[in-house]
């Protein structure tokens, strides 16, 4: 085979790791008001990990859900290839003791 030609097998290939990394969508996008008073915008669901997220942005339904999906996208990015690595936060290290 020529240089330069992929076959059906290898560009399906190419694009199995991308797949697995888009683990984070956008679910919802609805209108809504943070209060009476308050500014009128869109809440945005993006599940995919342990808990879904859920934000509000003021302004335009396509701004929002470009918002919430480049969202996605860099968490996307951030998992990386091999997972992501747990922080544990608020729980104190236990601290050494040194034995005279």
């Amino acid at each position: 085979m020529p240089a330069g030609l992929k076959t059906k097998e290898a560009d399906d290939a190419e694009q199995v790791p991308a797949q697995k990394l888009s683990i984070y969508h956008v679910t919802r996008l609805e209108k809504c008001k943070l209060d009476k008073s308050g500014p009128t915008g869109y809440r945005y669901v993006i599940e995919g990990g342990y808990a879904p997220i859920t934000g509000f942005r003021a302004g335009s339904k396509d701004d929002v859900s470009s918002h919430a999906t480049a969202l996605a996208k860099e968490m996307n990015e951030r998992r990386g290839l091999k997972g992501t690595k747990h922080i544990v936060i608020g729980k104190p290290k236990k601290a050494q003791v040194a034995k005279k």
